[in-house]
């Protein structure tokens, strides 16, 4: 009997290998696979400016950080007296308006470098709906936990947030069009929009997304679609797989998820090499009750000769 239904990989294109770099965007999901990819030591770059939900604003900030356009005094917007960097995520703020500017900046260098030396993207849209500036009826990234009266809260169509995701396909291939693109829509239900909000506001990036990546296809571009959202809705439909939130994944469904990423998209030859990262991450982490035993000193060596021998094999790979 089968209690789940199984979502097949497909075949990916652009496989991870051991000289892979990443650069992961988008809502918090886009970080799940990030932190994992980070932790088996692929280069990876995960958000450097924080997380951004909608479309419009990765497509915006992914334009600015390939030409390098950087924020200047005209994007910020002052509230009382604070600065704030409304297209970015809402760590983006400060009393001092030139210190603000240059943290955003020095993490857009961060970003441009992320992206031009990837060899893979991966872009998490976690929702449809998103807010305008009232006064320079201007798309926001982030509110900020400003006052409500700022702004007002709008729902982009499905021919929006394709046009976004074209735009974004359509720089990466002007910059960098050797990148593999991973485009995916976050499973993660924005329950403050309401339940209902949220379905549609899905709805509508599951169908603008396919969009572009149809026409991006015909145009012989190859961005593909990874379905973290069908694989937590459908294959995953049981709360034991979330958070206490009831919301985000948990440990487990998280698991699921990245198990599933593996069989699509790194090289199955990798496995040993994953095995043993993740023992010497294990061992690393280990907390002894006698750190001074001889039996630990023994096992504190053989692991810095295990991790010798790998930097030895693969130079990328750094162990703190």
């Amino acid at each position: 009997m089968n209690f789940f239904t199984q979502i097949e990989p497909t075949p990916s294109g652009i496989r991870l290998d051991t000289n892979a770099r990443i650069t992961a965007l988008g809502s918090c999901f886009a970080q799940v696979i990030g932190q994992r990819l980070t932790y088996y030591k692929w280069p990876t770059w995960v958000n450097p400016l924080g997380v951004l939900f909608h479309p419009l604003a990765l497509s915006d900030l992914i334009k600015r950080a390939m030409s390098l356009e950087y924020f200047q005094e005209k994007d910020l917007f002052q509230h009382q007296l604070r600065f704030y960097i409304l297209a970015l995520h809402g760590q983006y703020s400060d009393e001092h308006p030139q210190a603000l500017l240059n943290r955003a900046n020095a993490d857009l260098k961060t970003l441009h470098l992320g992206l031009i030396q990837a060899t893979h993207v991966m872009i998490t849209l976690g929702t449809a709906w998103t807010y305008k500036l009232n006064e320079h009826e201007q798309w926001v990234g982030n509110c900020h936990k400003l006052p409500g009266s700022l702004f007002s809260k709008h729902l982009l169509s499905p021919n929006q947030i394709q046009t976004a995701v074209t735009q974004i396909v359509a720089v990466m291939a002007q910059h960098n069009p050797e990148a593999q693109l991973i485009f995916s829509v976050s499973p993660v239900r924005h329950i403050k929009d309401g339940m209902v909000e949220n379905s549609l506001g899905k709805a509508h990036l599951i169908s603008g997304l396919h969009a572009a990546i149809d026409a991006s296809v015909k145009e012989q571009r190859t961005p593909k679609y990874f379905p973290a959202y069908e694989l937590m809705m459908d294959q995953l439909r049981d709360y034991r797989f979330y958070q206490s939130d009831l919301i985000h994944p948990n440990d487990q469904g998280q698991q699921v998820v990245w198990e599933y990423f593996k069989q699509q998209w790194i090289e199955p030859s990798l496995e040993s090499f994953l095995n043993e990262i993740h023992s010497v991450q294990q061992g690393l982490s280990h907390r002894p009750l006698r750190p001074d035993s001889a039996q630990h000193q023994e096992f504190i060596r053989q692991l810095k000769v295990r991790i010798q021998e790998l930097e030895r094999q693969f130079p990328h790979l750094k162990f703190d």
